[in-house]
Protein backbone atom coordinates (compact mmCIF):
# COMPACT_ATOMS: atom_id res chain seq x y z
CA UNK A 1 0.00 0.00 0.00
CA UNK A 2 3.12 1.96 -0.55
CA UNK A 3 1.54 4.53 -2.87
CA UNK A 4 -2.39 4.28 -1.94
CA UNK A 5 -1.98 7.91 -0.63
CA UNK A 6 -0.94 9.38 -4.21
CA UNK A 7 -3.05 7.49 -5.52
CA UNK A 8 -5.63 8.58 -3.99
CA UNK A 9 -4.86 12.26 -3.90
CA UNK A 10 -5.10 12.03 -7.43
CA UNK A 11 -8.26 10.31 -7.95
CA UNK A 12 -8.29 9.90 -11.52
CA UNK A 13 -4.83 8.78 -13.30
CA UNK A 14 -2.95 7.06 -16.14
CA UNK A 15 -0.27 4.98 -16.51
CA UNK A 16 2.42 7.47 -16.87
CA UNK A 17 1.37 8.75 -13.85
CA UNK A 18 2.12 5.37 -11.73
CA UNK A 19 5.40 5.19 -13.92
CA UNK A 20 6.00 8.63 -12.36
CA UNK A 21 5.71 7.06 -9.07
CA UNK A 22 7.31 4.11 -9.20
CA UNK A 23 10.56 5.30 -11.39
CA UNK A 24 9.81 2.51 -13.95
CA UNK A 25 7.29 1.33 -16.31
CA UNK A 26 7.21 -1.93 -15.56
CA UNK A 27 6.80 -1.52 -11.91
CA UNK A 28 4.21 0.83 -13.20
CA UNK A 29 2.21 -1.83 -14.47
CA UNK A 30 2.63 -4.18 -11.68
CA UNK A 31 1.41 -2.07 -9.52
CA UNK A 32 -1.96 -1.42 -11.35
CA UNK A 33 -2.42 -5.12 -11.82
CA UNK A 34 -1.89 -5.35 -8.18
CA UNK A 35 -3.93 -2.90 -6.93
CA UNK A 36 -6.51 -3.69 -8.94
CA UNK A 37 -6.55 -7.54 -7.61
CA UNK A 38 -6.60 -5.60 -4.18
CA UNK A 39 -9.82 -3.54 -4.51
CA UNK A 40 -7.97 -0.03 -4.62
CA UNK A 41 -8.11 0.84 -7.89
CA UNK A 42 -10.54 0.36 -11.09
CA UNK A 43 -10.28 0.24 -14.59
CA UNK A 44 -12.26 3.50 -15.81
CA UNK A 45 -11.16 2.78 -19.52
CA UNK A 46 -8.26 2.01 -21.62
CA UNK A 47 -5.22 3.23 -19.59
CA UNK A 48 -7.24 5.39 -17.02
CA UNK A 49 -8.04 4.54 -13.21
CA UNK A 50 -9.82 5.39 -10.82
CA UNK A 51 -8.87 4.91 -6.99
CA UNK A 52 -11.51 3.77 -4.23
CA UNK A 53 -12.74 4.24 -0.79
CA UNK A 54 -11.24 1.19 0.57
CA UNK A 55 -14.42 1.03 3.12
CA UNK A 56 -17.33 1.57 0.92
CA UNK A 57 -15.27 0.67 -2.81
CA UNK A 58 -16.80 3.78 -4.26
CA UNK A 59 -14.60 5.44 -6.54
CA UNK A 60 -13.47 8.46 -4.76
CA UNK A 61 -13.70 10.96 -8.23
CA UNK A 62 -16.91 12.65 -9.38
CA UNK A 63 -17.90 12.25 -12.63
CA UNK A 64 -17.05 16.08 -13.86
CA UNK A 65 -12.97 14.82 -12.01
CA UNK A 66 -13.48 11.80 -14.44
CA UNK A 67 -14.24 13.71 -17.73
CA UNK A 68 -11.60 15.98 -17.38
CA UNK A 69 -9.16 13.54 -17.16
CA UNK A 70 -9.81 12.14 -20.13
CA UNK A 71 -6.40 12.78 -21.85
CA UNK A 72 -4.25 16.65 -20.87
CA UNK A 73 -6.82 18.72 -22.30
CA UNK A 74 -9.98 16.98 -22.02
CA UNK A 75 -12.50 19.70 -20.15
CA UNK A 76 -16.84 19.54 -18.83
CA UNK A 77 -18.91 21.42 -21.21
CA UNK A 78 -22.50 22.00 -22.33
CA UNK A 79 -25.28 20.56 -20.18
CA UNK A 80 -22.22 18.88 -17.73
CA UNK A 81 -20.74 22.37 -17.54
CA UNK A 82 -24.60 23.88 -16.49
CA UNK A 83 -24.60 20.64 -14.23
CA UNK A 84 -21.37 21.43 -12.27
CA UNK A 85 -22.58 25.22 -12.09
CA UNK A 86 -25.47 24.07 -10.43
CA UNK A 87 -27.50 25.91 -12.97
CA UNK A 88 -29.34 23.07 -14.70
CA UNK A 89 -32.85 21.99 -14.41
CA UNK A 90 -32.03 18.24 -15.20
CA UNK A 91 -29.30 15.84 -14.41
CA UNK A 92 -28.17 13.95 -17.19
CA UNK A 93 -26.95 10.48 -16.91
CA UNK A 94 -23.70 11.61 -18.99
CA UNK A 95 -20.82 13.58 -19.46
CA UNK A 96 -19.93 15.99 -22.69
CA UNK A 97 -16.50 16.55 -22.66
CA UNK A 98 -14.11 18.64 -25.06
CA UNK A 99 -11.09 17.55 -25.79
CA UNK A 100 -8.54 18.17 -29.00
CA UNK A 101 -7.22 14.99 -28.77
CA UNK A 102 -9.76 12.47 -30.04
CA UNK A 103 -11.56 9.59 -27.44
CA UNK A 104 -14.42 7.18 -27.95
CA UNK A 105 -17.52 7.30 -25.85
CA UNK A 106 -17.12 5.11 -22.92
CA UNK A 107 -19.27 4.51 -19.76
CA UNK A 108 -18.47 3.74 -16.44
CA UNK A 109 -20.33 3.61 -13.20
CA UNK A 110 -23.75 4.26 -14.94
CA UNK A 111 -22.75 7.18 -16.85
CA UNK A 112 -21.86 7.75 -20.40
CA UNK A 113 -18.97 9.90 -21.11
CA UNK A 114 -19.54 11.62 -24.38
CA UNK A 115 -16.52 13.42 -26.68
CA UNK A 116 -17.43 16.91 -28.45
CA UNK A 117 -15.50 19.00 -30.53
CA UNK A 118 -14.55 22.46 -29.31
CA UNK A 119 -15.85 25.03 -30.83
CA UNK A 120 -13.55 27.97 -29.39
CA UNK A 121 -10.36 28.40 -27.13
CA UNK A 122 -11.03 29.82 -23.81
CA UNK A 123 -12.96 30.20 -20.80
CA UNK A 124 -11.97 26.70 -19.22
CA UNK A 125 -11.23 27.22 -15.55
CA UNK A 126 -10.29 25.05 -12.59
CA UNK A 127 -12.59 25.94 -9.65
CA UNK A 128 -10.52 26.31 -6.21
CA UNK A 129 -13.05 23.90 -4.68
CA UNK A 130 -12.96 21.13 -7.22
CA UNK A 131 -9.29 21.90 -8.38
CA UNK A 132 -9.06 18.64 -10.40
CA UNK A 133 -12.37 19.69 -12.44
CA UNK A 134 -11.94 21.58 -15.71
CA UNK A 135 -15.19 23.39 -17.31
CA UNK A 136 -16.22 26.10 -19.08
CA UNK A 137 -17.06 29.09 -17.05
CA UNK A 138 -20.33 30.17 -16.41
CA UNK A 139 -20.18 32.79 -19.46
CA UNK A 140 -18.49 30.18 -22.26
CA UNK A 141 -21.34 27.51 -20.57
CA UNK A 142 -24.25 30.09 -22.32
CA UNK A 143 -22.75 30.80 -25.31
CA UNK A 144 -21.93 27.28 -26.19
CA UNK A 145 -25.24 26.21 -25.37
CA UNK A 146 -26.73 28.61 -27.65
CA UNK A 147 -24.27 27.66 -30.32
CA UNK A 148 -26.04 24.07 -29.35
CA UNK A 149 -29.13 24.24 -27.85
CA UNK A 150 -29.25 20.19 -28.47
CA UNK A 151 -26.08 19.69 -26.58
CA UNK A 152 -28.34 22.32 -23.76
CA UNK A 153 -30.74 19.73 -23.36
CA UNK A 154 -33.23 21.42 -25.91
CA UNK A 155 -34.86 25.09 -25.74
CA UNK A 156 -36.67 24.56 -22.44
CA UNK A 157 -33.83 23.28 -20.53
CA UNK A 158 -31.99 26.01 -21.90
CA UNK A 159 -34.13 28.12 -20.51
CA UNK A 160 -34.90 26.73 -17.33
CA UNK A 161 -31.14 27.24 -16.70
CA UNK A 162 -31.01 30.78 -17.94
CA UNK A 163 -33.44 31.97 -15.74
CA UNK A 164 -31.31 30.09 -12.55
CA UNK A 165 -28.78 32.21 -13.80
CA UNK A 166 -28.17 35.72 -11.06
CA UNK A 167 -25.94 37.34 -13.42
CA UNK A 168 -24.09 37.43 -16.40
CA UNK A 169 -20.38 39.36 -17.20
CA UNK A 170 -21.33 40.51 -20.39
CA UNK A 171 -17.80 41.39 -21.91
CA UNK A 172 -17.13 37.58 -21.29
CA UNK A 173 -20.09 36.68 -23.14
CA UNK A 174 -18.77 39.34 -26.06
CA UNK A 175 -15.37 37.41 -26.24
CA UNK A 176 -16.93 34.29 -26.41
CA UNK A 177 -19.60 35.55 -29.08
CA UNK A 178 -16.74 37.02 -31.49
CA UNK A 179 -14.49 34.16 -30.86
CA UNK A 180 -17.54 32.21 -32.40
CA UNK A 181 -18.29 34.53 -35.27
CA UNK A 182 -21.22 33.58 -36.41
CA UNK A 183 -24.40 35.62 -37.46
CA UNK A 184 -26.90 32.87 -35.95
CA UNK A 185 -25.65 32.63 -32.33
CA UNK A 186 -25.39 36.42 -32.14
CA UNK A 187 -29.21 35.88 -33.60
CA UNK A 188 -30.06 33.40 -30.67
CA UNK A 189 -28.08 34.90 -27.95
CA UNK A 190 -29.29 38.80 -28.08
CA UNK A 191 -33.20 37.35 -28.50
CA UNK A 192 -32.44 34.70 -25.38
CA UNK A 193 -30.92 36.71 -23.19
CA UNK A 194 -33.34 39.47 -23.81
CA UNK A 195 -35.91 37.51 -21.87
CA UNK A 196 -33.95 37.90 -18.72
CA UNK A 197 -31.50 40.90 -19.23
CA UNK A 198 -32.75 42.62 -16.19
CA UNK A 199 -32.08 39.68 -14.05
CA UNK A 200 -28.57 39.27 -15.49
CA UNK A 201 -28.08 42.78 -15.43
CA UNK A 202 -27.02 43.53 -19.20
CA UNK A 203 -26.79 46.65 -20.70
CA UNK A 204 -28.22 47.87 -23.57
CA UNK A 205 -25.21 47.76 -25.29
CA UNK A 206 -24.89 44.25 -25.25
CA UNK A 207 -27.82 43.97 -27.24
CA UNK A 208 -27.34 46.40 -29.70
CA UNK A 209 -23.88 44.88 -30.22
CA UNK A 210 -25.67 41.49 -31.32
CA UNK A 211 -27.76 43.35 -33.34
CA UNK A 212 -25.15 44.63 -35.39
CA UNK A 213 -24.09 41.36 -36.19
CA UNK A 214 -26.59 39.79 -37.75
CA UNK A 215 -28.37 40.71 -41.25
CA UNK A 216 -31.36 40.03 -42.98
CA UNK A 217 -31.66 36.17 -43.56
CA UNK A 218 -34.78 34.92 -41.39
CA UNK A 219 -33.45 31.96 -39.30
CA UNK A 220 -35.19 29.50 -37.15
CA UNK A 221 -35.06 27.84 -33.12
CA UNK A 222 -36.10 24.62 -32.47
CA UNK A 223 -39.13 24.48 -32.85
CA UNK A 224 -41.74 24.47 -29.72
CA UNK A 225 -45.33 24.63 -30.75
CA UNK A 226 -46.64 28.13 -33.00
CA UNK A 227 -44.57 30.07 -33.52
CA UNK A 228 -43.82 33.64 -34.89
CA UNK A 229 -41.55 35.93 -36.81
CA UNK A 230 -39.88 38.39 -34.43
CA UNK A 231 -38.29 40.83 -37.03
CA UNK A 232 -36.06 43.28 -33.97
CA UNK A 233 -33.97 39.85 -34.25
CA UNK A 234 -34.59 38.57 -37.72
CA UNK A 235 -35.70 35.25 -36.12
CA UNK A 236 -38.90 32.67 -36.12
CA UNK A 237 -39.03 31.40 -32.61
CA UNK A 238 -41.92 30.15 -30.28
CA UNK A 239 -44.66 32.63 -29.52
CA UNK A 240 -44.52 32.48 -26.04
CA UNK A 241 -41.35 31.51 -25.15
CA UNK A 242 -41.99 32.30 -21.57
CA UNK A 243 -44.73 29.94 -21.55
CA UNK A 244 -42.11 27.47 -22.18
CA UNK A 245 -40.90 27.75 -18.54
CA UNK A 246 -44.57 28.19 -17.49
CA UNK A 247 -45.80 24.61 -18.85
CA UNK A 248 -42.24 22.85 -17.21
CA UNK A 249 -43.21 24.28 -14.11
CA UNK A 250 -47.33 23.18 -14.20
CA UNK A 251 -45.73 19.62 -15.45
CA UNK A 252 -43.82 19.39 -12.37
CA UNK A 253 -46.40 20.29 -10.11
Amino acid sequence: MKYIEELQKKKVFDLAFAEKLTGNLLSAKSLLSAYKKAGYIISVRRNLYAALDLATKHTLASRFEIGSAINAGAYISFHSALEYHGIANQVFYSVTVCSEERFTSFSYNGVTYEPCKAGISGGVISPLQTPLVRVTDVERTVVDCIYDIDRAGGLEELMESLRLLPGLDEEKLRTYLRSYNQIFLWQKAGFLLEHFRQALRLSPAFFEECKENIHDRKRYLPEAGAMRYYPEWKLYAPANLLGLLEEGDDANV
